[in-house]
């Protein structure tokens, strides 16, 4: 009896450390989120993040590899399809437009998003009513949400003359019923004095999370422009149970990256103003706002001192750690290696900048890691590669030479995959 009960302590105290080893592990290395990768002609496929061995395939709809950022997909594996207004491939046909295309994780549906295009006399002008509703997932895997500017043009010879526009933002089931009222508010009567309401009248821009929408988005009022946009104002939308408030931030965001901890943690780029033929005509910026605070991450003039050549560098994309303790971003130039590099619209020829910005451009594009403090300390920087997303708090997913990696930025480490992939942005990691 006394060995029997020696043996089971024995086997008590290795089950309490076999415990303690993998609790350790999962501190250390923080919950993995889950990986897929769009591939040709049109599927995803889930890897294995450990291992990277095949765990799923769903066969997507005609276009996704065309138009990857209309593809959504949420933690829980359910998938949105649904071509956005400005996407290059949407055409004019209302069956295209009103297509949105679901995977719930077992099977697939289609929902029409109510789009909508009346067009009628108005004595000797036409009015046109048009509303194209944009869905997105939510993170928990229950909801869509919505989000349109219903516009109501007056028109002469398919000139615009003035504009009424509502904003309306709803939250349905999955089958886009039981439709439940978020937020809705008209903006100022517009006159379209270019003839193109979009040059000159505000509008409504939604921001929502990678992984879905979870009690929160961002909307900025904003005029598109004829040659530079203009932002009025952004605001912070919380909520729960049909009651949603809104509240403005401390400045407009004029390019949201990314953002955590229910918009108290925002990365945003302010990008180049330039126009009409021109490509660096100002400096771009990549911001980070921090419970109010304000640090800039990235900077185009300090870093690569390029005021007199026609070559822009910038953030394409930033991915914030879970821990939020970093902020990975990819950085591209408007010029490729190789290419001629012209002189900007007010610049001087400098052939010192000329040449070390050649020898720059191979580099690109690049991963840069900064700490997300005072400083934003440069953590890691990966050439000719992009970043795709946070597989956990230690671990970076970016592309490189072509095939997906998993890299460890405070240490350099690198955990190499077979799978090749011709973009980071046909990467989703959630």
């Amino acid at each position: 009896m006394l060995r029997l009960l020696r043996e089971a302590e024995r086997l008590r105290r290795r089950s309490v450390l076999l415990w303690a080893v993998v609790l350790i592990a999962g501190s250390a290395f923080g919950q993995s989120r889950r990986l897929w990768v769009l591939k040709e002609p049109n599927t995803i496929v889930e890897y294995d993040p450990a291992t990277f061995a095949v765990k799923g395939t769903v066969t997507l709809p005609a276009g996704a590899l065309e138009s990857p950022g209309a593809l959504q997909v949420n933690a829980k594996g359910q998938m949105l399809f649904a071509l956005g207004a400005e996407d290059p491939a949407i055409d004019a046909s209302k069956e295209m437009r009103d297509k949105v295309w679901l995977w719930d994780g077992q099977k697939t549906a289609s929902l029409g998003r109510g789009y909508l295009y009346i067009s009628e006399h108005a004595g000797s002008n036409q009015k046109v009513t048009e509303s194209l509703p944009t869905p997105y997932l939510s993170m928990a895997g229950t909801n869509l949400y919505w989000f349109t500017n219903q516009l109501g043009k007056l028109q002469r010879d398919n000139v615009d003359l003035e504009v009424n526009t509502t904003f309306t933002a709803w939250r349905s089931d999955w089958a886009g019923k039981q439709r439940e009222e978020l937020a809705t508010f008209d903006l100022p009567n517009c006159r379209c004095t270019t003839g193109a309401c979009a040059e000159t009248c505000t509008e409504a821009r939604v921001w929502v999370p990678d992984s879905g929408v979870s009690g929160y988005f961002l909307l900025t009022r904003m005029i598109p422009g004829q040659t530079e946009p203009k932002f009025e104002g952004t605001y912070l939308y919380e909520g729960s149970n049909g009651s949603w408030a809104s509240a403005p931030l401390g400045e407009p965001l004029e390019r949201i990256l990314d953002a955590a901890e229910n918009g108290a943690f925002v990365v945003s780029a302010i990008p180049d103003i330039g126009c009409c033929g021109w490509e660096n005509q100002s400096n771009d910026q990549t911001v980070l706002y921090r419970d109010g605070k304000k640090t800039v991450i990235f900077d185009e003039r300090a870093r690569y001192k390029n005021p007199n050549y026609d070559v822009s560098f910038f953030t394409s994309n930033a991915k914030i750690a879970p821990d939020l303790s970093a902020v990975a971003m990819t950085i591209q130039a408007t010029v490729k290696p190789g290419a001629p590099i012209q002189l900007a619209e007010q610049g001087q020829a400098n052939p010192p900048e000329s040449e070390r910005l050649r020898k720059i451009l191979p580099e690109l594009p690049a991963v840069q890691v900064v700490a997300a403090g005072e400083g934003s300390k440069q953590i890691a920087y990966v050439p000719r590669a992009s970043t795709a997303g946070w597989l956990n708090e230690k671990e970076l997913v970016i592309v490189e030479g072509g095939v997906l990696v998993v890299l460890t930025p405070s240490t350099g480490a690198k955990r190499k995959s077979s799978i090749k992939v011709a973009d980071a942005g046909f990467v989703f990691v959630r």
